[in-house]
């Protein structure tokens, strides 16, 4: 799916918002689901993209939600750090528990998607049973997360959640970290999307088309009480590029790695509602330690991968200025203060805004 991002734009446009890591879904065709396919990709990554890149790869076989996934010749290879099937949930519980019970010795911690999909209602109308009673459409998540966490809790597995959406799976997560109750290894992310945009919102309906889709303001707040109350482990860009026609078709997905950090910035760091190291650990540090990749912190023996950040630097989101292939972001036109001005990698400068490359090369590298 080159004409939606390759690894030399996406990882511009990554170092562009700050990013020194990113960590790619499996939903490419064919699916990262084999060695080959994961060696392939990690080498166009080295080569092109600039930035750290680690992979996800497949839950169930070739991500086809019908049986369980060799684990263990993926878990080897450096650049494996979770195991999701991406956009659809395993609607099979028969399935999650085995998925759950293969999984646990790698160590990998799983990441499904609990949000439904084409292929779950399909599945739900073929009789599949997932171990609830389904809901309407697109409103099965949290039974999913409970369905997980149970499954995860007594196999042993790290459990990460992708794009919590409503406020109901919030309470559920907290319940499963409860030790009272028996205590599972959960944690999970929200986006900014889902952060500050509701179903309420005016833009057209292919601009916000997500999946999970926006919810109920109650829920938005609920998702920013969470966030404030130190209940969500992570911000994830959830960056999902489609070209214009894709979009106008239905296509799910919102941009994410060139905005994410100014929004934080001008929405929760001006207002004083969130400290800047609290968001740099929602941003940085926690996500590394979830995934077990390097960098997130600033220490003597870390490597040098830092984003220089100018927290008074007033931008208007353009996106015939991203470094993305795509354009389909819901927050054209915003006002944003607060940006990455300069991205290193392994002690490299792979982007610097204009009139910075020097100034960070006379400070950090001297004598270059």
């Amino acid at each position: 799916f080159e004409h939606k991002e390759t690894f030399r734009s996406g990882g511009r446009a990554a170092a562009r918002g700050g990013y020194t890591s990113v960590i790619c879904e499996p939903n490419t065709h064919p699916p990262l689901a084999s060695v080959p396919a994961v060696r392939e990709a990690a080498c166009k990554a080295r080569n092109n993209a600039g930035v750290r890149t680690y992979f996800k790869v497949a839950m169930t076989h070739r991500r086809l939600g019908r049986r369980v996934a060799e684990y263990g010749p993926l878990a080897a290879l450096p650049e494996v750090v979770a195991l999701s099937d991406d956009g659809d949930p395993v609607s099979s519980r028969a399935l999650m528990e085995a998925v759950c019970m293969h999984s646990a010795p790698w160590k990998l911690p799983l990441c499904p998607h609990c949000e439904d999909s084409p292929r779950a209602v399909g599945d739900y109308a073929a009789g599949v049973d997932p171990g609830f009673e389904p809901k309407a459409p697109y409103t099965n998540e949290t039974s999913y997360v409970e369905r997980d966490a149970a499954m995860a809790r007594k196999y042993g597995c790290r459990i990460h959640f992708s794009h919590l959406s409503l406020q109901s799976s919030i309470r559920a997560v907290r319940g499963f970290r409860d030790a009272r109750h028996g205590r599972a290894d959960v944690t999970c992310e929200v986006t900014p999307h889902h952060l500050l945009l509701s179903e309420r919102d005016g833009a057209s309906r292919e601009a916000l088309s997500v999946n999970p889709p926006l919810r109920s303001r109650r829920d938005m707040e609920a998702l920013q009480e969470a966030l404030l109350g130190g209940r969500i482990d992570a911000i994830a860009s959830d960056h999902a590029p489609h070209s214009a026609g894709e979009k106008q078709q239905g296509a799910c997905g919102l941009l994410g790695v060139e905005t994410t950090l100014g929004l934080i910035m001008t929405c929760f760091i001006r207002p004083g509602r969130l400290a800047p190291l609290d968001a740099c650990r929602l941003l940085s540090s926690a996500p590394a330690e979830i995934f077990g990749v390097p960098g997130g912190t600033v220490t003597e023996g870390a490597p040098a991968d830092l984003a220089f950040i100018d927290p008074e630097k007033g931008w208007v989101v353009d996106p015939e200025d991203f470094e993305s292939l795509s354009r389909n972001t819901p927050f054209a036109g915003r006002r944003l203060t607060g940006r990455a001005v300069g991205t290193m990698v392994g002690g490299r400068l792979v982007y610097a805004d204009e009139g910075l490359e020097n100034r960070i090369r006379d400070v950090f590298l001297p004598g270059r």
